[in-house]
């Protein structure tokens, strides 16, 4: 399952840059917070609600959307699993993707 997961994360990042460089900018990816599970401190739950945040974002990806519908999916995305931090989980979130 863990090696199922890595593996969608993976084509999902390959995707977003494939679609950046067709476009000609690039933007910031979103990254997966699963990846940073213990500085985060995710517990159970909300490991449990990313993974399905990010399913529901995957299936969406099998559909081959637009450049504008893959940018709405991850905004999108990245609310909801921002939805399922702490505010300190948020701040620390901030700092990891800040030095990246």
């Amino acid at each position: 399952m863990i090696k199922r997961f890595v593996v969608l994360v993976i084509a999902c990042l390959l995707m977003v840059e494939v679609y950046s460089q067709e476009s000609g900018t690039q933007e910031g990816v979103s990254f997966d917070p699963t990846f940073w599970a213990h500085e985060l401190r995710l517990d159970a739950e909300q490991r449990n609600k990313i993974e399905a945040i990010n399913a529901e974002f995957y299936e969406h990806l099998k559909a081959r959307p637009s450049l504008a519908q893959l940018h709405a999916y991850l905004e999108e995305r990245q609310e909801l699993i921002l939805g399922t931090f702490h505010p300190r989980q948020k701040r620390k979130w901030e700092k990891i993707v800040s030095s990246l």
